[in-house]
């Protein structure tokens, strides 16, 4: 079986990827779940191709156990967050509405299912729902994963995240890199005006200040208002910077709300962007490609460490 990176048009992607990287262009760094994921599954990040993962989930769907292949740990892909918010959801509810609660969290979006479950359980048992799924300092055995470290490497100047979680920033720790992060509007607008080496920008907030996460439908239309600064450095961008969107299923609504966002700006007139996708699937090769992503299909997500190094100028492919 020829390996991911031996397939001509992933290589000829690594290779371009790689001339962006070394300055011969600009490329602008969009983090997703998949980065995160496996840091609480040891060697289990290839579960994020939802292989066995069915979205019809089964009949008596939520009164069994978990979804398949979901072990309850921190750092979810978002169905099995949805999944945890049904399942906590039905606590809070009677046994008569729970036909209705399965029907709708089966037939709703992400966003809508989330803004359901924060008006039900109220905002306690909402602030530390959202804890214990993504504050990873509760759990001493997740650690920043292989591809954190890569990501570090590769010395890019901005990333921007729609994670929650803090393990970015300690894998710049642990590289002995500062690492300047900004949650919010009035934080974005100073750092960039002082230009740090190294910024991360958390678009939908983070975990160590719970208010500031973005995951319902009401926090999304509130986020579009506040965050205009961000989104305008986005719009400036888009002329002349390619895009590469890393740890993103296209389950997750970050993926297509963001590329929403750049497509809604300038069209098909921009530059490049890509993506990393686990396992190639025909289906969704022809979607991307109608979007004009160019997709980099990995033999699965536990190849992400090793695609994250490939496109490093740093390294020597002749060494890996």
């Amino acid at each position: 079986m020829t390996a991911w990176h031996d397939d001509p048009a992933n290589a000829q992607l690594v290779h371009r990827l790689r001339n962006v990287v070394a300055g011969k262009g600009r490329l602008l760094v969009f983090l997703g779940a998949g980065l995160s994921f496996g840091a609480a599954r040891l060697n289990a990040r290839a579960t994020f191709d939802y292989d066995h993962y069915d979205r019809w989930w089964p009949h008596d769907f939520p009164h069994v156990d978990l979804v398949p292949d979901d072990n309850g740990l921190p750092l979810p892909s978002w169905p099995w967050l949805v999944s945890r918010m049904c399942r906590e959801i039905m606590v809070h509810s009677g046994a008569e509405e729970w036909a209705s609660l399965r029907s709708f969290f089966i037939e709703e979006g992400p966003l809508d299912c989330a803004q359901l479950f924060r008006q039900t359980v109220g905002e306690a048992n909402y602030c530390e729902f959202l804890l214990s799924q993504f504050d990873a300092a509760r759990q001493p055995f997740i650690r920043a994963t292989p591809s954190h470290t890569a990501l570090v490497r590769l010395n890019l100047p901005l990333l921007f995240t729609t994670n929650y979680d803090e393990l970015i920033e300690a894998a710049h720790a642990e590289a002995g890199q500062q690492l300047r992060v900004t949650i919010s509007e009035e934080q974005f607008k100073a750092l960039r005006a002082e230009r740090p080496d190294r910024h991360l920008v958390k678009i939908h907030g983070s975990i160590d200040q719970p208010d500031s996460i973005v995951l319902t439908r009401s926090d999304y239309a509130r986020a579009r208002v506040e965050r205009t600064e961000m989104l305008g450095f986005l719009r400036s961008e888009m002329a002349e910077t390619s895009f590469l969107f890393v740890g993103f299923s296209l389950s997750d609504p970050n993926f297509n709300l963001l590329h929403d966002d750049i497509r809604l700006v300038y069209g098909m007139n921009v530059p490049a962007s890509y993506t990393v996708q686990g396992r190639r699937n025909p289906v969704k090769d022809r979607y991307l490609l109608s979007l004009d992503v160019n997709t980099i299909w990995l033999d699965g997500w536990n190849d992400l460490p090793d695609f994250l190094t490939r496109i490093n100028p740093a390294v020597s492919l002749a060494d890996l």
